[in-house]
């Protein structure tokens, strides 16, 4: 039997009067999540089966972060998104236990700092990779400055927040009518250590990926006008389309909320900031959810490997019908 203490009580009368200040209703919420999430999962297994089957995709250097990406964003699509979705539709959380929130909590913070970051460091590579291919030439230069970010990056994501988030030593409370249970861990209340956060992830990774990305383009339209023998536009042209796409959604989804995070910490503080912020919160999640689409995009060859994923479903259909109908003409 599920008890409250009073803050617990008053959390809950504050859920169901004031709300978390979106106009958006709980069930509508549901389904915008249910039917973004489903399209995003067959996207994302369609996209990440290329990238790991086909020899050429997983040879790519510029595929290997973004086959992480996707990972991350499966795990994210089969239990942070259906986490919520049992919040916006029963008001509670799935399993009412502090363990439960506390680990929420670490695959939420693990899984979205990750991303930025990995999406940061790809914003950075696509340089080397078109204008310093001799950075990468032989087999020792690619594993320190191709794997080994990767590695970093995703490692420090998980160990990092596997240690903080269980500090509780100040007794926070848990909500449980609340997304992660309103929980955050005590290491917060150290203005350093959330400088430091706020810094190394949102706004290097803001950088990383505003400069970045958009500098790329311009460096291979200028590098294609001026010095065509050094590169070759045909051959990298996808993979600066790729890079383009990708931080797209970026610049919708995760840079404002970014910026409007800093105007805040510098005193700049209105209630319109205020309710972007609520909303951007919320619909970050497209980060997610548009990802595998801008992955797909860039997929060669894209309409012959969706032409060829029907004609095999519809061949292995059809293998089905015609041993029973055999049969049936047998005993006729």
């Amino acid at each position: 039997m599920l008890t409250l203490n009073l803050p617990q009580l008053i959390s809950m009368v504050k859920v169901f009067i004031y709300d978390d200040g979106i106009a958006i209703p709980h069930v509508a919420r549901y389904w915008i999540f249910l039917i973004s999430n489903i399209c995003s999962l067959l996207c994302a297994v369609f996209v990440l089966y290329h990238y790991l089957f086909d020899s050429t995709l997983r040879r790519g250097l510029h595929n290997h972060t973004l086959t992480i990406v996707l990972i991350i964003c499966l795990i994210w699509e089969l239990t942070d998104v259906p986490f919520q979705m049992y919040l916006f539709l029963y008001r509670i959380v799935w399993i009412q236990t502090p363990t439960f929130c506390i680990l929420w909590k670490i695959l939420d913070a693990a899984l979205y700092t990750s991303t930025a970051k990995l999406i940061g460091w790809a914003s950075v590579e696509r340089h080397i990779l078109i204008f310093h291919e001799n950075w990468i030439a032989t087999r020792r230069r690619r594993f320190f400055i191709h794997y080994t970010p990767i590695i970093l990056i995703v490692t420090y994501g998980v160990v990092l927040y596997s240690i903080i988030t269980p500090m509780n030593y100040c007794n926070r409370p848990f909500y449980y009518f609340v997304e992660m249970c309103g929980y955050y861990s005590c290491v917060y209340d150290s203005a350093t250590f959330t400088l430091y956060e706020y810094a190394s992830g949102g706004l290097l990774c803001s950088v990383l990926i505003g400069f970045g990305g958009g500098s790329l383009i311009l460096r291979v339209v200028l590098q294609k006008r001026r010095l065509r023998r050094h590169v070759n536009w045909r051959k990298h042209r996808k993979m600066a389309i790729q890079l383009l796409s990708i931080t797209a959604l970026f610049y919708i989804f995760y840079l404002p909320p970014v910026l409007v995070g800093t105007a805040r910490r510098v005193g700049f503080s209105s209630s319109a900031a205020s309710t972007y912020s609520t909303y951007a919160s919320f619909f970050t999640n497209y980060i997610i959810f548009l990802f595998p689409f801008a992955c797909l995009n860039t997929l060669p060859n894209l309409r012959g490997r969706v032409r060829n994923m029907f004609e095999y479903f519809l061949r292995r259909k059809v293998r089905r019908i015609v041993p029973t109908t055999k049969t049936h003409i047998r005993q006729d």
